[in-house]
């Protein structure tokens, strides 16, 4: 029997890492996120032994965050194999680190397990779920920063479609969310462990802290509803934009339409989509019957990342467009587009011809283009091993695994962007502030904030997500990007070349609150894999101040690690003092 037991906490992190996985897409039981840390803890709490409890936690949370990322990655491998295997490994220290604090210094269960009263005893229940909490925040937080970040489906992604609980993130971010399952599932560890023991023993106890826990659900959701409602009751004007997308296909970075296919393409799209809104304006006045009636408008057209390839070069005289892209935007232009948002390569050279010669350095860009006037952003954030790789030019055999793992050759570092001015373009009886964001610059939720002013402002994302197919990396990818709408009070509007092409309201939500109308590209099935374009309506809060997250960031996350590690020194140095003892 004791050998079978050996392997219990084993089972008990698999399935922990299990019940995770199944909280995100393509599976989407997000409640499970509440208990999803549950079978871990206990797992790691069932040893009473001191020696070794940190390398034991250690593994037992790797193991459950192995599983993890090995489910939640699988899209991955449809790009690398290998290189999926070495990410889900890496992600999974994070959770050993974790595991390692849950036994060690987060542990309630080794000292004094029984207290001497109810209260006692519910107070250090919370005190060790609250600073279980804290730290798992702060380990989403430098797992999102560190190497450049890879901030993926922290648990509080889980809340993308429970929006009650999803508008903390406005104060938090969402790093902050994911303190709440953390905190609950400490809680019912807790409990487990003392209902396992008191068995037993023969003496039961009440668990007046799985009630601090159905308080705190309660509270976050009242919070969520009443901002829920304030936030669609705010002063707005319209702003309605065509998302066009092409879901043109793509094997690792070569897509597999030639430029005139995906120019003639984005044009024909867009073509139809404006003769979808005459045809609507049509039916409107046949039906207002001589009276007055609001005609629907386009005020912009946005289309996703580098579709356009005629590239920009930028030399000391200026910035000029070669021909192959500009007479592209002028015929939608004559096609009555007032204002045209896309992708463009961009280079940084002397001359033309040093840029043909493949000198120079090329931006992933943003352009927004309004009569003649043009306006670019370049990318900032830019994906590791996709655009850019450390120390490659000293060190060649970097590029040599790129194309070992990526099965195609390394092109060379991009460029990095600066400065956080965003663009100013006409809209929504006014002009209106772009938040810009390229790819997956929609998952850091650390640079959209900072372009964020107290003014006008809607966030645009253009995204490639070609390279997954139509597995569910574009679906994760969207659920995480849905954040930044609520962490800013901003929409986003988002064009993908293949995968999810639609608006996020200030709210986090996908339906407009006034037509009931899912403002999202999907096809019969519901599936976002389909070539077309979507009419959308931004609500653009005018009197809009920058919230908490927008001024301070992830705070509270950072608090969370910084009490963590302070946490885990003191109890170091008193355990040390109480051995000498």
């Amino acid at each position: 029997m004791k050998g079978v037991l050996r392997w219990v906490p084993m089972g008990l992190a698999i399935l922990g890492g299990v019940l995770l996985a199944l909280c995100f897409p393509p599976f989407g039981w997000a409640d499970l996120v509440w208990v999803g840390l549950w079978p871990l803890m206990v797992g790691i709490w069932m040893r009473d032994s001191e020696r070794g409890a940190g390398r034991r936690g250690f593994g037992l949370g790797w193991l459950a965050g192995m599983v993890f990322w090995m489910v939640n990655l699988k899209w991955l491998a449809t790009v690398t194999g290998p290189g999926y295997l070495i990410l889900a490994a890496y992600l999974a220290v994070y959770f050993g680190v974790f595991g390692w604090f849950a036994a060690t210094a987060g542990n309630p269960v080794r000292e004094r397990f029984r207290a001497e009263t109810a209260f006692e005893g519910m107070g250090r229940s919370v005190l060790f779920a609250g600073g279980l909490g804290l730290f798992w925040c702060g380990l989403e937080w430098l797992r999102g920063w560190l190497f450049t970040g890879f901030g993926w489906n922290g648990l509080g992604v889980a809340f993308h479609e429970r929006i009650q609980v999803a508008q903390a993130a406005e104060l938090v971010g969402v790093t902050g969310l994911s303190f709440l399952p953390v905190f609950a599932s400490a809680v019912l560890g807790q409990i487990t462990m003392r209902f396992w023991r008191g068995a037993k023993e023969g003496q039961m106890e009440r668990h007046w802290d799985f009630g601090v826990v159905l308080g705190l659900m309660t509270l976050v959701f009242i919070y969520g509803s009443s901002r829920i409602s304030a936030v669609n009751g705010m002063a707005a004007e319209k702003l309605r934009v065509l998302l066009v997308q092409l879901d043109a296909p793509q094997f690792a970075y070569k897509v597999e339409l030639t430029p005139d296919e995906v120019h003639a393409g984005l044009e024909e799209e867009t073509l139809k989509g404006l003769a979808r809104v005459e045809a609507e304006n049509e039916r409107l006045v046949a039906e207002a019957g001589g009276e007055e009636v609001e005609l629907v408008g386009v005020d912009w057209v946005v289309w996703p990342e580098v579709v356009l390839y005629g590239p920009i070069f930028a030399t000391a005289e200026g910035r000029q467009m070669l021909p192959k892209s500009w007479e592209t935007i002028e015929r939608m232009q004559g096609a009555g587009v007032r204002t045209l948002i896309a992708g463009i390569n961009e280079y940084e050279a002397e001359t033309e011809e040093m840029i043909r010669a493949g000198e120079g350095t090329v931006y992933n860009s943003m352009i927004g283009v309004t009569g003649e006037e043009l306006q670019v952003h370049r990318k900032q954030h830019l994906v590791i091993y996709g655009e850019f790789i450390p120390l490659v030019d000293s060190v060649p055999l970097l590029g040599k695994i790129y194309e070992w793992v990526a099965g195609a050759p390394w092109a060379g570092n991009m460029g990095r962007g600066e400065g956080a001015e965003g663009f100013v373009l006409a809209g929504a009886g006014g002009e209106v502030g772009v938040i810009p964001s390229i790819c997956f610059e929609d998952t850091v939720g650390r640079v959209t904030r900072k372009f964020s002013r107290d003014r006008p402002e809607v966030m645009v994302n253009l995204t490639n997500d070609g390279w997954f197919g139509t597995s569910e990396g574009s679906v994760q990818h969207f659920a995480n990007a849905r954040f930044r709408a609520i962490e800013l009070r901003r929409p986003m509007m988002r064009a993908a070349n293949r995968g999810v092409t639609g608006l996020v309201s200030a709210t986090g939500s996908l339906v407009d609150f006034e037509t009931g109308k899912r403002q999202v590209l999907e096809d019969e099935e519901g599936k976002p894999f389909v070539r077309g374009s979507v009419l959308v309506t931004a609500r653009v809060p005018q009197d809009a101040t920058r919230t908490l997250y927008a001024r301070w960031g992830d705070w509270f996350s950072v608090m969370g690690l910084g009490v963590g590690v302070v946490w885990w020194v003191v109890r170091k140095r008193l355990s040390v003092v109480s051995a000498k003892s």
